[in-house]
């Protein structure tokens, strides 16, 4: 059986012309073809020779993947010798502790890491550096030695940790088992173009981005700097055809491809959603018509693009079936070092993405421990892909060998039909107090659906009120380029009102409890996976800061920027703002820290321009989260000392100065509709009279006449209609609306806007402006239906309630009309679909609308104790309306 080397030759004989590896650099592509990458690597055994490296020395590689990488792995190789690749991502220590484990004599590094390898090696005088991309001189014609396939050629090693260094063996037999089952199933040859950005001191990437590549002749591009931009370039340009990578990079491409799709309209992305069911079941029958009818989603992944491989981590199947149904071909891989790479894997042409296929040829799968056929347990794996061992650690290798099947510490079950799914780590399962058992990978699929959720990690933790029993909890990074783009500053009320709305589908015991919002991307290795342990540090960490009491001592970095002239003079404004016990923090998030919500993080904003007599750019509002960016907004501004004039009441500022009646958007609220308004009117009442008994009461309660608003809980879409199918025409006529400008971007939803007398406004991004709306046709002698919750509630009970109804009340001197709905919650709830169910005539469903007695609200109450005594008001009414 011919060794690693052996092969490799083999293709040089067939394809020495061709190119084998492909350097992207930002402005020029560096080309070595099969026979130059044969001659370097035969140039590095020849040099290894020469310092007396022979068969089952080793040799340390530490540098980034380009062919010289290749040549060292390769020359290595070919003597006999040991290959033992290095995380780039190690410390200095991490470097010494490896090179010392494992017996390397020679360390291979770049220039880029030739400093953290000089400071690893100060304590081992005996081993030499060498330069891996360093020509010599010396040459030997036949270096190569015949190796038995049971030798050694690699060790990789799967912890970085100072304390407990593990080497996963692995032998000329196991990579060589490895690349024929993969070939088995994969078609690769030379007319491929693999793209390698999985770093190569891993398994998977040895497989993908250098074995099989270089056993047929196909050519690898590397990336001198791996980055988006640079990534991107390179599926552009390089006509890749094989792309491996991790699961974050495809939810990359899947979030761009449906945010884009959500700045569509309700016509287009109904359309979309059609097209992704439809192409999905022609491809489930072999047609795909995904390269034509998404042809810019295929273009940013390369025209010649035939084939995307991940592994590393679980894959999201509602990310796998999207792409899928965008007639991308993906293959799901699922392996560890100890198996060589992969050990299961899907058919380019199976669709269950849901699981990670069926194993290799050549390998046998277990599910140990299992209660029942289809049950989860721990995944178990024979064959001649698995390792013989842990290096010089016969320990390790006796726990997690049971005879010769390897015990993976993954939990999974098997189908009928023999296909694998992953549930979760033996070692990360969280086990409830009722004993229940929770997989955190499945949870963090689910909560991933939201386009606003970047990475989450779901974990067991104790609180000061259950401190013996584990309750999920989350840590969460909003997506922060699509907030940008909607210009959301608000992080918190976003995630709150995704999550709450993904927990309806999931049962109880799933349900994460609690969650704290991150900024930082989750710490992960270099494979994808995230590090749970290191996420809990840091998150204790975080909560044992922000348990400081407020005299204790800040940092000194922190104190001298407190102490700078701007910060000196803006933060004791801030500071006036917030309770006693609250201390303020350079980089304390206004929102997540200090409690601020948006209505309150503008009155501060205003408050210190009129202060300090400044304007902040509208652009830079939507880039401030911290005080220390809000001080550095008001010093862009260039402020100086604050004035010793009391500031006016900031909605007063805001609210003084209204758009024009001609203004394009706000005149249309002042025209008159003689023939929409009635159509309109008598189409609310047949709708409410389709859609259930309706049980109206308090109508008597509205003003007779003048401006007021109308505030009603939120249950459901339908809301509006059934308030405005129980007013009387004097009312329904004055009507107008305030609406998020996203469900009013095409030509024809904005006629219905018009129409309809609703002001499409973004209230995330622009609350001055949709303040402003409500005030404007409030001035008007209008009558504004305002929902004050802000959102749709998630049980149907009334939830608290924001604070512009009566600031507009206060500012415009209307009253505030409080309006009960009760019953359309169950017709259609939020995050469910409508159910029909209620509408038969026995089904005895009631829909209740109550208006209750005009409210007033004056100077002398604040806007929080109004927002509140509001609320109250309505919760009455709503749990008497039964």
């Amino acid at each position: 059986m011919p060794g690693v080397w052996e092969v490799f030759a083999g293709a040089v004989s067939r394809f020495g012309a061709q190119t084998a590896v492909e350097i992207q650099r930002r402005d020029t592509v560096d080309r070595f073809t099969y026979q130059e990458l044969h001659a370097k690597a035969l140039e590095r055994a020849a040099w290894l020779a020469s310092q007396g490296i022979a068969q089952g020395d080793r040799v340390a590689i530490l540098a980034d993947n380009d062919a010289h990488w290749c040549a060292a792995y390769l020359g290595i190789l070919s003597l006999g010798a040991i290959a033992v690749p290095l995380d780039t991502n190690y410390s200095a220590k991490q470097v010494a502790t490896i090179v010392r484990d494992s017996g390397s004599k020679i360390l291979f590094v770049n220039a880029r890491l030739r400093p953290a390898a000089a400071e690893a090696l100060r304590e081992l005088p005996d081993i030499q550096v060498a330069d891996v991309a360093a020509t010599t001189t010396a040459f030997v014609a036949k270096v190569a030695v015949p190796v038995p396939p049971a030798d050694t050629a690699v060790i990789l090693y799967t912890s970085g940790t100072t304390s407990d260094p593990k080497g996963v063996v692995l032998t000329h037999a196991n990579l060589l088992a490895e690349r024929d089952a993969a070939f088995a199933v994969i078609d690769v040859s030379e007319h491929d173009a693999v793209l390698g950005v999985l770093p190569l001191f891993h398994s998977l990437a040895q497989l993908a981005n250098l074995l099989l590549p270089f056993a047929v002749g196909a050519r690898v591009v590397y990336l001198e700097t791996v980055n988006s931009t640079e990534l991107l370039r390179a599926l552009r340009e390089r006509e890749i055809t094989i792309f491996a990578c991790v699961p974050q990079f495809f939810y990359l491409i899947h979030q761009r491809v449906m945010a884009e799709a959500g700045k569509a309209g309700l016509i287009t992305r109904t359309l979309l959603r059609g097209l992704l069911a439809i192409n999905f079941r022609f491809r489930r029958l072999g047609l795909n018509l995904g390269p034509i009818v998404f042809s810019k989603v295929h273009a940013v992944l390369g025209r010649k693009m035939r084939l995307l491989v991940t592994g590393g981590s679980k894959f999201d199947p509602v990310v796998g079936r999207d792409l899928y149904a965008l007639g991308f071909t993906i293959v799901q891989a699922y392996g560890l070092t100890e198996t060589s790479g992969a050990a299961t894997i899907n058919t380019p042409d199976d669709a269950h993405l849901d699981t990670v296929g069926r194993p290799l040829p050549g390998v046998e799968v277990q599910i140990r421990d299992s209660e029942g056929e289809g049950l989860d347990g721990e995944i178990a794996i024979r064959g001649a892909i698995v390792t013989p061992g842990y290096y010089h650690r016969p320990d390790a290798t006796a726990a997690v060998m049971s005879g010769d099947w390897f015990l993976t510490g993954d939990l999974g079950r098997i189908d009928s039909a023999g296909r694998i799914t992953i549930t979760g780590r033996k070692k990360e399962m969280i086990v409830l107090a009722s004993g229940k058992n929770i997989y955190p990978e499945e949870i963090e699929a689910h909560y991933r659906q939201s386009a606003f959720i970047s990475e989450i990690c779901v974990m067991g933790v104790s609180t000061p009120e259950h401190p013996t029993t584990e309750r999920l909890h989350a840590v969460v990074v909003p997506n922060r380029e699509l907030m940008r783009e909607r210009k959301i500053v608000n992080a918190g009320d976003i995630l709150r009102f995704e999550i709450e709305g993904l927990a309806v589908g999931l049962p109880p015991h799933k349900r994460v409890l609690g969650y704290d919002v991150s900024f930082e991307p989750l710490p992960r290795t270099t494979t994808g996976k995230v590090k749970r342990h290191e996420v809990e540090r840091r998150l204790k960490e975080q909560r044992h800061v922000a348990a400081q009491p407020a005299d204790a001592p800040l940092p000194d970095a922190e104190r001298e920027w407190l102490d700078e002239s701007h910060a000196a003079a803006a933060v004791p404004l801030i500071q006036a703002r917030m309770p006693g016990n609250v201390r303020i923090r350079p980089d304390a998030n206004l929102e997540l820290d200090l409690g601020l919500d948006s209505m309150e993080r503008v009155e501060l904003l205003t408050e210190l321009e009129q202060r300090f007599s400044v304007r902040v750019a509208k652009e830079a509002t939507h880039e401030i989260f911290t005080v220390r960016q809000l001080v550095e907004a008001l010093r862009a501004a260039e402020f100086g000392a604050a004035s010793s004039t009391v500031a006016e009441e900031s909605w007063a500022v805001m609210l003084r100065n209204l758009p024009e009646e001609s203004d394009p958007i706000l005149g249309g609220l002042l025209e008159r509709k003689p023939i929409a308004t009635p159509i309109l009117f008598g189409l609310s009442r047949v709708l409410r009279v389709c859609l259930g008994r309706v049980d109206i009461s308090g109508v008597e309660n509205l003003p007779s006449n003048g401006a007021f608003v109308i505030s009603p809980n939120h249950q459901s879409y339908l809301d509006p209609m059934f308030v405005c199918g129980a007013l009387p025409y004097r009312v329904f006529k004055n009507l107008f609306f305030v609406g998020a400008v996203e469900y009013f971007e095409t030509p024809f939803t904005k006629w219905i806007a018009r129409t309809v007398n609703c002001v499409p406004v973004d209230p995330d991004s622009n609350l001055v402006p949709a303040m402003q709306a409500g005030a404007f046709g409030l001035k008007h002698g209008k009558t504004l239906m305002l929902f004050p919750e802000g959102e749709r509630s998630i049980d149907g009970t009334v939830k608290k309630f924001k604070k512009g109804s009566p600031i507009l009340a206060r500012h415009l001197g209307v009253p505030i009309v409080p309006v009960a709905i009760r019953g359309v919650y169950e017709l259609w709830p939020r995050n469910r679909a409508f159910n029909w169910s209620v509408l038969w005539p026995w089904s005895g469903h009631r829909i209740i609308v109550a208006f209750g007695k005009p409210m007033r609200f004056g100077e002398d109450e604040s806007y929080t104790d109004a927002a509140q005594r509001l609320q109250k008001r309505v919760a009455e009414m709503w749990e008497s309306a039964i």
